[in-house]
Order: structure tokens, then C-alpha cells, then sequence
């Protein structure tokens, strides 16, 4: 094939799969899933794009523009009156994250030793933080990203999914 035919192969497949992100996010708000419009969009478009086996380059110029919207939104969303509110917070958001950090990075080690991850992968693949950071900063880092996207999808749906059965059951 041409290059020519593999944009528009490229293009086509594109197509496909921001449909079937935006579908699967309307199907995940209608169905008022936690986070619904996310987690269905990313699992109808990671169902379709493994159907497709759809091979879509990516490039610098959506890495920056994809920092900057989550940049945006976390800075938009962010209530500093909160943090002034309680002071108290930040020594144990830091004792935590020191906590959970150790963790991951223990379980980076694990999961290189005995699933012959690399490490750099790893590491981002256990790392506490939302998807699309973590995405971003691996593709940055040079990190096998789609390993390491595997793990937070996981993770993310489980815990979105686990989360409200577990705090109703605990809370009684």
C-alpha cells in the first residue's frame, strides 16, 4: 500500500475509533456509570480499537495539546479555599503519597522481576495518578506506553466499579 492509502487508512481508522469513544461515552453516561463518559468512551474505543487492530500514530503536537486540557481542567476544578480551610491535610496527603509511592515503586520491581516488564514501564505502570497523566508522562519518558495504559485501565475500571459497592457495605 501507498503511502497515501496508509493515510487514509490511518484516517479511516481514526474515525472508527473517536466514534466509538464518543458512543461508548454517551452509553456510559446514559447507564450513569462513575466517571461515565470516560470509562465507557475508553472501553469502547480500546474494544474497537483491538477489533480493528487500529495502529494510529500519535504525535508531539497531541501530547501537548492533550497536557494542556488536563492541565486545565485539574486547575479549573482545583479548591485552594480548601487546602487553607485544612492545613492539616498536607502533612498526611504527604505521608501518603510517600506511603503509596514506596508501594508502587516496590511493586515495579516485582512486576519486572517476574513478568519481564521493563522497569521504566513498570514504574509508570504503577504509579499512583489518573490515566491520562500517567499516559502522557510515560509517552514523554519513552516508557512502553501501552503496557503501562493496560495496568491504569484496569485499575481505573475496577476501582470505579468496586469503589461504591465497597464504601455502601462499609458504611453500614
Amino acid at each position: 500500500m501507498s503511502d497515501g492509502g496508509k493515510g487514509v487508512s490511518n484516517l479511516r481508522e481514526s474515525i472508527v475509533i473517536a466514534v466509538s469513544v464518543l458512543l461508548g461515552g454517551l452509553l456510559g453516561r446514559l447507564l450513569h456509570l462513575p466517571s461515565g463518559v470516560m470509562v465507557g468512551g475508553m472501553v469502547a474505543g480500546f474494544f474497537v480499537k483491538g477489533a480493528t487492530l487500529g495502529e494510529l500514530p500519535s504525535g508531539d503536537l497531541l501530547s501537548v495539546v492533550s497536557q494542556l486540557l488536563v492541565a486545565y481542567v485539574i486547575v479549573s476544578n482545583s479548591d485552594v479555599a480548601s487546602l487553607r480551610a485544612h492545613p492539616e491535610a498536607v502533612p498526611a496527603a504527604l505521608f501518603y503519597i510517600a506511603l503509596l509511592l514506596t508501594f508502587c515503586i516496590g511493586m515495579a520491581f516485582l512486576i519486572m522481576r517476574l513478568f519481564g516488564i521493563d522497569l521504566q514501564t513498570a514504574v509508570y505502570a504503577t504509579a499512583p495518578g489518573a490515566l491520562s497523566g500517567m499516559a502522557l508522562s510515560a509517552t514523554d519518558a519513552g516508557a512502553e506506553t501501552p503496557v503501562s495504559l493496560i495496568f491504569h485501565l484496569f485499575r481505573m475500571v475496577i476501582v470505579l466499579i468496586v469503589t461504591p459497592f465497597a464504601a455502601l457495605f462499609l458504611n453500614r
